[in-house]
């Protein structure tokens, strides 16, 4: 195959990743968000109401309110009844990073809801079915990590490796297999979200904890510390 019909290929590929679906009020809010910078409003100042916003922009009042009521969770702006409509945050840089760090924690609790339900059946049959080999390579790993850590080293990558040899322990290719189709999204969890390094560094004890119930063959006991460290991830993720 031509060389250059290949790049071309793979350029497409690129290109296709980059699409995102926007839904109608996103692009609501966006409109409101460009009104509030060309307008240069600030705190306090007054909107139109939804039915000059409806005329302004074209689309129904309902698909109005939802843009607001989207804007308003991020409390960049306040619908005050019977009064108007009030700029709470006239930055627009400011209003936008409040909405990409409140997708990404929402993307990240997915990430972490999918996380347990498959890892922790991966956990649960592991316990059953790893081999003595496999529990050491896990051990060999979950030290590794220590030492990365107590070095203050990057050690993703490495714990990383320990989470799939779970998988791999489970002795599920189906399970192993799921695991590894969305190996990508799973690594978001572990690639310095919000930009934090070591942001779920107090997981570490019960990575232990959960191996020493690999160990004891002890299912209940390896799952309860494998939910300690959904809930610890998720307990991180909404406090940011």
């Amino acid at each position: 195959m031509d060389s250059r019909i290949v790049e071309n290929e793979r350029e497409g590929d690129r290109l296709m990743k980059t699409i995102k679906k926007v839904s109608m009020y996103e692009m609501i809010a966006e409109e409101i968000k460009k009104y509030i910078n060309d307008h240069q409003l600030k705190k306090g100042d007054k909107l139109p109401s939804v039915a000059e916003l409806t005329s302004i922009l074209g689309v129904s009042r309902s698909s109005i309110r939802e843009g607001l009521r989207y804007l308003e969770g991020f409390d960049s702006i306040e619908v005050q009844n019977g009064k108007g409509i009030f700029v709470k945050e006239g930055d627009a840089l400011k209003i936008e990073a409040k909405i990409d760090v409140e997708q990404e924690k929402n993307y990240l609790l997915h990430i972490s809801e999918l996380r347990r339900a498959l890892e922790g059946k991966a956990v649960e049959l592991a316990t059953l079915r790893a081999t003595n080999e496999e529990i050491e390579e896990m051990d060999q790993l979950i030290t590794e990590v220590i030492r990365l850590r107590d070095e203050g080293i990057d050690s993703s990558e490495v714990d990383w490796e320990f989470h799939k040899a779970i998988y791999r322990a489970s002795h599920n290719p189906l399970l192993e297999s799921v695991a590894e189709s969305v190996s990508d999204t799973f690594n978001k969890l572990w690639s310095r979200p919000f930009g934090i390094e070591h942001i779920f560094s107090d997981t570490l004890p019960f990575h232990s904890t959960m191996l020493d119930g690999i160990k004891q063959r002890d299912p209940a006991y390896a799952l309860q510390e494998f939910n300690k460290i959904i809930d610890a991830v998720e307990h991180t993720v909404r406090r940011i």
